[in-house]
């Protein structure tokens, strides 16, 4: 026998295997899904304001501060159901059988008995109503105000300050979606100085006192406050629920850290929407493709959407070193592209202008060479998969001929043989000219933006390409400072409400009719809409009133892209989703090794 494994030895060696064998399965066999340290998420245009009610909608802010400041409930990423957040159960509507209140339509909310803010106090129907107050505070701007007209009170019961009733005087078909997507922010940090405190949320509800509010200067001093510079990018000056803290932000992004014994966590077994994996989210800004190509090479970039080029997509998802690495995904139809159209302009306010205008797009070129075929032709501002989407609506064809009828039929004429046509307005001679905003360095913006500027030449339209960022363009749209513009508009996966894009009460920039685009008939139709409760009859006004956009043309509807997402493949499935920007970053976790 050797010397060197005695009976002894021999018996340690088996116990050994023997006790490694045992603890395998302990040690190796159940995989373990990695929480990643960094997730790296690309934003086709810097984020510039994240106090979300002042920030105007803007998409790369908005994903950004959602991160900080939690709503009562959010969208279910697969089934695009709203689920709690801050809540315990998402509500049902209840109608009100007696007292004042009779026939009314009412919510209950009770928020999540965990739910903190940085500070360690609860979060409360407190901070609720304030929230509901900057909503109705005549003296900022009206992005949430528009959908929440029909809210007539808010009880909060004295029995419990997590508990809260909001009432509506009529039926309204965004009434929950909007309370729950609303973020809702902490009092004590926002209006430190009280300033709100002794203000009812039912004055700010009642219609007769706005005025008097407005000119309250305790309130005016809010607004101040409030609209300090610190609370748009100031990490120190940010304060919300979520699990994310912002450390920085500028023109090529943000990074936003999870913050250590965030509430959230302990409930989140028992609330899914609450789950949040990666301990830091990098932000960053990325338009050019060949930057975004060595990005996404380079392991640089886990999650991309936004606007990317279609041709660059098709080429990506070809290259099998990629596509073993990721998730190419097209999603439905969250967006549609509009020539968004100035009405204050002088020559864009003739309708027949803006008529002649859908015959010089070469849709072809746009959907089937820009968009590579990954896009449908609309004829209005709906998703075309929507039920209620007027599929009798002709599709204006290109037709350069036909457009420069339409325009001698309006007055129109090149009287100086220069090549433009041109009309006496107003005693003055008027050139047929106007200004189209170029999102900038975007090669399918830049190649239908062509395209417009070479077709218009052809009817002796001459227009002005004017190349800026996207978020200057963003701002530019929402004030006014503009003629024309080629922008998508990203869609809610529920109801269709044109309240804040086309009704006359939310004329830009206190709203978002950033077209000026006033129509009374519109506005009655899109009334009646909201408030149907019949969804037979409400699809009927859906009908009637894109018919009305079709004859009046607040802007010229182009095409509905698919939306286009680009997934690294070591993340486990389920944070994708149709809803924009196309993933749930929060729900990223690391697949099991």
């Amino acid at each position: 026998m050797n010397k060197f494994l005695t009976p002894r030895k021999i018996l340690a060696i088996v116990a050994i295997l023997v006790a490694g064998w045992l603890l395998y399965p302990l040690v190796f066999g159940n995989k373990k899904v990695r929480e990643p340290e960094e997730v790296y998420v690309r934003l086709d245009a810097a984020p510039v304001n994240l106090n979300v009610f002042l920030g105007g909608g803007h998409g790369p802010s908005t994903y950004v501060a959602k991160m900080i400041f939690p709503t009562m409930g959010d969208l279910d990423p697969k089934t695009l159901e709203m689920k709690p957040v801050l809540l315990e159960s998402i509500p049902a509507v209840r109608i009100v059988q007696d007292g004042p209140r009779k026939g009314q339509y009412a919510y209950d909310f009770s928020l999540i008995p965990e739910a903190t803010w940085d500070n360690g106090s609860p979060i409360t129907a407190q901070d609720v109503a304030f929230t509901l107050k900057i909503v109705f505070h005549p003296g900022l701007p009206a992005s949430f105000r528009g959908y929440l007209t029909q809210m007539s009170a808010m009880e909060i019961d004295p029995a419990n300050p997590k508990k809260f009733t909001v009432y509506f005087s009529s039926f309204y078909i965004l009434a929950l979606e909007t309370l729950c997507s609303t973020p809702i922010l902490p009092a004590y940090h926002y209006d430190a100085n009280n300033r709100m405190t002794n203000v009812a949320l039912a004055d700010f509800l009642d219609t007769s006192k706005t005025r008097a509010l407005a000119a309250d200067p305790n309130l005016d001093a809010f607004v101040k406050d409030f609209s300090e510079a610190k609370f748009t990018n100031d990490p120190n000056a940010l304060s919300g629920g979520g699990a994310y803290r912002l450390e920085m932000m500028n023109e090529q992004g943000a990074v936003l850290v999870k913050k250590q014994n965030w509430w959230g966590d302990a409930v989140a077994d028992k609330y899914p929407m609450l789950r949040v994996y990666p301990k830091k989210i990098v932000y960053k800004v990325v338009s050019d493709d060949l930057a975004m190509e060595n990005l996404i090479k380079n392991g640089q970039l886990d999650l991309v959407g936004g606007s990317i080029n279609p041709s660059k997509f098709l080429e990506w998802k070809a290259i099998d070193s990629l596509a073993a690495k990721f998730n190419f995904l097209t999603m439905g139809y969250t967006q549609y592209n509009r020539w968004m159209l100035n009405h204050k302009n002088t020559v864009l306010s003739d309708p027949m202008v803006r008529k002649a205008l859908t015959h010089v797009i070469d849709y072809d070129y746009l959907v089937n060479q820009v968009q590579r075929g990954m896009a449908i032709r609309i004829a209005s501002p709906m998703p075309p998969n929507k039920p209620y989407y007027n599929k009798n609506l002709a599709l204006p064809d290109f037709n350069i001929a036909k457009a420069k009828e339409i325009l001698a039929s309006a007055g129109w004429a090149d009287t100086d043989a220069d090549g433009f046509a041109d009309k006496i307005i107003n005693g003055k001679k008027q050139a047929l000219t106007f200004k189209l905003l170029v999102g900038a360095p975007s090669k399918v913006n830049e190649l239908a933006c062509n395209s417009l500027k070479e077709t218009c030449k052809q009817a002796g339209i001459d227009l002005q390409l004017v190349s800026m960022d996207l978020g200057t363009i963003s701002t530019d749209t929402k004030n006014g400072n503009y003629d024309s513009a080629l922008l998508g508009v990203g869609i809610f996966p529920g109801q269709v409400e044109y309240y804040q894009r086309f009704h006359s009460k939310s004329l830009s920039p206190a709203g978002d009719n950033r077209s000026n685009y006033v129509s009374a008939e519109a506005d009655r139709l899109i009334e009646a809409i909201r408030v149907e409760p019949d969804p037979v009859k409400r699809n009927e006004l859906y009908l009637k009133v894109q018919e009305v956009f079709y004859r009046e043309l607040p802007e010229i509807p182009v095409y509905a892209p698919l939306q286009r997402i680009i997934i690294s493949k070591k993340f486990e499935p389920g944070l994708e989703s149709e809803n924009r920007p196309g993933y749930y970053e929060q729900f990223a976790r690391i697949k099991a090794e």
